[in-house]
């Protein structure tokens, strides 16, 4: 028999005019783990689900301002997959069943038992629990974005995802490890949703991308008035993750002044706003990635050695795809899906040849690579197979000829070391290349005289043939030999 959903530490919303009825709903939730907050106006439960992310809502349809449709309407619209019961009285039952097609999940007829508090709380949180697995498959198989195609099935990639299922469900810090293009943001992304803390936002920052003197301000925030432009109230991304998970992109290339601050942050999850002077605290997991070696960049007194210890918690490393090529062909396939798609080319195939030629590479730019890679063979087939010569030069082994001409000055510097003479001089080596130059346009023109001086650009080739003892026989004897 399967165990019931579980109410611990669940975050419950109980809107209820009727104290009594609101009281005895909100002691039996207590007794099995959870935390309620009781409102009995739409506008009392309104505000508070503005400043809380909330598991569960139970609604009375009828308040004393107004329906509580509108109010199921905004938490849908908030969060799509928040489950939200409608408690109503007997004759209200054909608004209830409207309310379900807003989005309540089921309702309660009033007056209710014990008994049937318990079993729509089960079919809300079960069905929860299935939206959430749901949304973490399609994350982690590709079905919510291009780069999510980054798991694969290979033994590489099946360590990666061990430990992520392992670390997911707690709230210690992760440090990803892997060279740009290898998917470390989706990686992030996948720890987020498949942790406790999927409801919350996941708010992405690019430590790499911020000047200096701006990076307190984008992690902090500032308070109205603290400098000449902060002309209101600005929350920083800690903030704004608060009950999420802040992801610090880059973490290698946090400017060395800004690593202090962020090491508080790490140690306490407080801090103030610029020009604040109330501490913010907030609840938020912080995952990191970084290409670089943080090891290696501590000794060289680049970054905090006790930053790398707050932030280096577990540390997950994602291999090239040069070390997964088993994953390639499988990658190919997400990827003509989803670009065929976008581009309007559905259902187009791979040639043999072009896909031994995708799998032999060593991808510098990893999974981003092979995706760009990818749509531009699409933008250039015009037929239903992708062929090598859709590829870039760079994968085919083809190159531009002009930037593989052979350089003059180096042939000649090759001639030279493999002439078979030491000593010669200048007019012994010009009169040996103006024989040997006669002497093969003579046999490439088919011993046209005519035709050969307009090549060397003489106006008169038998002064040359003379002057080379190329007449007659041994001009004949020249221009039937092969060249």
């Amino acid at each position: 028999m399967d165990e019931r959903p579980t109410l611990t530490d669940a975050l419950i919303l109980l809107v209820e005019d009727n104290d009594t009825l609101a009281q005895f709903t909100a002691n039996q939730l207590r007794a099995q783990g959870a935390r309620v907050q009781i409102a009995s106006t739409l506008a009392e439960g309104a505000a508070f689900a503005r400043k809380e992310t909330i598991d569960l809502a139970l609604l009375d349809l009828h308040l004393p301002d107004g329906i509580s449709t509108s109010l199921l309407a905004s938490l849908r619209t908030a969060d799509p997959e928040m489950p939200v019961i409608m408690m109503t009285e007997r004759a209200s039952v054909g608004t209830a069943v409207e309310s379900m097609k807003l989005g309540a999940v089921d309702y309660l007829e009033k007056p209710y038992q014990p008994a049937d508090l318990d079993r729509a709380i089960d079919r809300a949180m079960t069905l929860d629990g299935l939206r959430r697995e749901v949304r973490t498959l399609r994350r982690l198989t590709g079905g919510d974005g291009p780069d999510t195609t980054v798991r694969g099935t290979g033994p590489a990639m099946s360590r990666v995802w061990h430990d992520l299922d392992q670390v997911a469900p707690y709230d210690s810090n992760v440090l990803i490890l892997g060279e740009n293009g290898t998917g470390k943001e989706v990686l992030a992304r996948a720890i987020h949703a498949a942790s406790g803390r999927s409801r919350g936002p996941f708010i992405p920052v690019n430590c790499g991308g911020m000047p200096e003197t701006l990076v307190e301000d984008q992690l902090f925030g500032h308070e109205a008035h603290a400098f000449t432009d902060a002309r209101a109230l600005r929350r920083g991304d800690f903030e704004l993750a608060h009950k999420g998970t802040i992801f610090l992109d880059e973490i290698g290339e946090m400017p060395p002044a800004a690593q202090p601050n962020l090491l508080r942050v790490l140690e306490g999850r407080r801090f103030f706003r610029i020009g604040g002077e109330a501490e913010v605290h907030v609840d938020v997991r912080v995952i990191s990635a970084t290409n670089r070696d943080l090891e290696e960049a501590v000794a060289r007194n680049q970054f905090r050695q006790d930053l790398l210890f707050r932030l280096n918690v577990f540390t997950i490393r994602v291999p090239p795809l040069r070390e997964r090529r088993e994953d390639i062909p499988l990658l190919i396939a997400m990827f003509l899906r989803e670009l065929g798609r976008s581009l309007s080319k559905p259902k187009r195939k791979i040639s043999l040849h072009t896909l031994r030629l995708l799998t032999n590479y060593t991808w510098p730019g990893n999974v981003r690579q092979l995706r760009n890679v990818l749509e531009r063979a699409l933008i250039l087939c015009a037929g239903q197979e992708i062929l090598p010569e859709h590829l870039p030069p760079e994968i085919t082994g083809q190159q531009d000829p002009a930037l593989t001409a052979p350089d003059p000055d180096a042939l000649w510097e090759r001639w030279f070391d493999i002439a078979p003479f030491e000593a010669i001089t200048l007019n012994e080596l010009k009169a040996q290349i103006e024989r040997r130059l006669i002497m093969r346009t003579l046999r490439q023109t088919g011993g046209n005289h005519g035709e050969t001086a307009r090549i060397l650009g003489v106006p008169d080739l038998s002064y040359y043939l003379g002057k080379h003892h190329l007449l007659d026989g041994d001009k004949r004897d020249h221009t039937k030999k092969a060249s």
